[in-house]
């Protein structure tokens, strides 16, 4: 019970326990109602991390040089051309791309987009927390969320990654 007081209390919500003999014990948690938990699936662009929903994750592969076409932003996924962006451009980030990047098939509605990113980090539950301030403004960002090892992460918006690809062509 003293792990779930810790996280309860880390969601700035409150345990309490009332027993009364013969009749049983009632456990009443209260959670503010700005907490979100939502299910996803987090990816690495250099030292940074990043959590995708996981109901918009479709698949993960590899991104070979044989799956792209040069220069066309289209990749070849079993015969059927997915085009794709590199988060790194995205948030314009400046480290070297890695040798092996992997590519995160996200969909959204009727359309498909492949998410470029340097490693696939694992399935998480992440407590979503509202940007505040100029980062609102920030295209392709629904929130952040704290992960396990301390770091911040922000939570991507898929229909606005979406969106922003169609739109480019």
């Amino acid at each position: 019970m003293d792990v779930v007081r810790r996280h309860v209390r880390t969601l700035r919500g409150s345990i309490a326990l009332r027993s009364e003999w013969g009749k049983g014990t009632t456990i009443t948690v209260r959670l503010p109602l700005t907490v979100a938990i939502i299910s996803g699936f987090t990816v690495g662009v250099g030292e940074e991390s990043y959590v995708i929903p996981m109901e918009a994750v479709e698949e993960c592969i590899n991104l070979t040089a044989a799956d792209r076409e040069e220069g066309s932003g289209l990749l070849n996924l079993r015969g059927q051309p997915l085009p794709y962006v590199r988060l790194r451009d995205l948030f314009s980030l400046d480290e070297e791309p890695v040798m092996r990047p992997s590519v995160v098939v996200l969909r959204h509605d009727t359309h498909r987009l492949g998410l470029v990113v340097d490693t696939l980090l694992g399935e998480t539950q992440a407590v979503v927390k509202p940007l505040s301030g100029r980062l609102p403004s920030v295209p392709g960002v629904a929130g952040s969320t704290i992960l396990g090892s301390g770091r911040v992460a922000f939570i991507l918006n898929v229909p606005a990654l979406v969106e922003r690809a169609v739109a480019r062509g």
